[in-house]
């Protein structure tokens, strides 16, 4: 079954065509990944789906629905989370309280109460420093705390754009060690990655973007061993 399908899709910024024709799918259940440089394309591709970018043209079903046609708000209502590039959470509001932002749209005080719970289970550290202020965290702590208020929407698609930016590696671990948790519990994932190889580690699937098209796709473990990749990609 395909969660989201993407058709065709171009994106523009102005003159500039940041994703010509695009095509990809991302089955529900899966964890899949978009590898590539910097202006790729990949970051414009989650905004367009989460509906921060407008498509020129083309179209993204999720479960049959034309998110193209929908504003952002009524995105996240249909079970997409977006969780951005730089973390982007609050950094004058406590940590409860940026994780309550992320149940703003929910009406359902028991789910909510479970999820905030789930969220201190997974992430301990958040519980801890609940009453902080989120501009005071690590930047490993700032991106658990993005993931935790992604899962508060208790959305069932969650896009990810560059989580292991800025982070020390032993914290890169802890994090994708997460995602894949979040992913077994139910939650499709698609991840944007400019660090390739743990990307293609992690994920099962992967397309790869230049200058806003897909020029290769595959299982990720295949394209990991792939030499072209591997040359272009993770610096071997």
């Amino acid at each position: 079954m395909s969660n989201l399908s993407v058709k065709n899709l171009h994106v523009s910024y102005g003159t500039v065509n940041a994703v010509r024709g695009v095509s990809f799918e991302v089955h529900e259940g899966e964890i899949v990944t978009l590898i590539g440089a910097n202006g790729a394309g990949k970051t414009t591709l989650l905004r367009a789906i989460s509906g921060l970018e407008k498509a020129k043209s083309g179209s993204i079903l999720f479960d049959d629905t034309d998110l193209v046609k929908l504003q952002a708000h009524k995105i996240v209502e249909q079970g997409i989370v977006h969780i951005p590039e730089g973390r982007r959470i609050f950094p004058n509001l406590s940590v409860y309280d940026n994780l309550m932002m992320g149940a703003h749209l929910r009406k359902d005080a028991k789910g909510i109460k479970e999820d905030l719970e789930d969220c201190f289970e997974i992430f301990p550290r958040l519980k801890e420093r609940s009453s902080q202020l989120g501009g005071t965290l690590s930047g490993g702590e700032q991106q658990m705390l993005a993931i935790a208020r992604g899962i508060m929407t208790h959305g069932n698609t969650m896009l990810l754009d560059e989580p292991s930016m800025g982070l020390a590696p032993i914290v890169v671990d802890e994090i994708f060690e997460v995602i894949k948790r979040i992913n077994k519990r139910g939650t499709t994932v698609l991840l944007v990655e400019q660090n390739a190889n743990i990307a293609l580690k992690n994920a099962d699937r992967a397309y790869v973007l230049e200058t806003g098209t897909i020029v290769n796709e595959g299982k990720a473990r295949d394209l990991l061993h792939d030499p072209t990749i591997r040359a272009a990609y993770l610096g071997c």
